[in-house]
């Protein structure tokens, strides 16, 4: 009977310890899999000038800081992470998290370049302009009105392709206002560019 009892025990033990390891590298995955590490990863702030966003203590279910982050200033991103609702989530450092779809990507910096300043401020409102006028679709559509920057048919000649509506956007912009930042201001002030 005591060699049973130390058998079920062992086999008990052996159980537990299988499962908890189970149950720790399932645990593992899952946080991998919602959390990941940025590579020197910069995004700037892109919303709308004079205001700025909230920064979150959490991206699942967490609350406001009282801190807002500027419209085009720029951070260093620490990891990214993806909430229940499908939303993605920037970790800017001591749980102080920003919302992915207020910010364009910035400049990965690299060892020499940590000193020089980020300036992504045509990268902003050129984003800025596409949010608003298509939310960043290639396929969108009103009348005669294609794609990401809503361009007229005719300026894209019938080619449609992703490359050739950022071609003929840049094109446009700086021959009618000269920068994106322009553009965004004319936007702005018009309701259109």
């Amino acid at each position: 009977m005591n060699k049973f009892k130390s058998a079920l025990i062992k086999l008990s033990a052996g159980t537990a310890i299988a499962f908890t390891g189970l149950v720790a590298a399932n645990t593992a995955n899952t946080s991998s899999n919602q959390v990941q590490a940025a590579t020197s990863q910069v995004v700037t702030v892109n919303y709308v000038p004079g205001y700025g966003i909230a920064v979150w203590n959490n991206f699942q279910n967490g609350q406001t800081t009282g801190q807002y982050l500027k419209h085009g200033s720029s951070y260093k991103v620490v990891k990214s992470a993806k909430d229940a609702q499908g939303n993605t989530w920037y970790d800017l450092g001591l749980n102080q998290w920003i919302m992915a779809k207020y910010t364009v990507n910035g400049v990965v910096r690299t060892q020499a370049a940590v000193s020089q300043p980020v300036n992504n401020a045509e990268a902003a409102a050129k984003n800025w302009i596409a949010m608003r006028e298509s939310g960043g679709n290639y396929n969108a559509r009103n009348g005669q009105y294609i794609g990401k920057y809503q361009l007229s048919a005719a300026y894209l000649g019938g080619n449609y392709s992703p490359a050739n509506q950022e071609r003929v956007a840049n094109n446009y912009v700086k021959s009618r206002y000269g920068s994106w930042v322009n553009a965004k201001n004319f936007w702005i002030s018009h309701g259109w560019y």
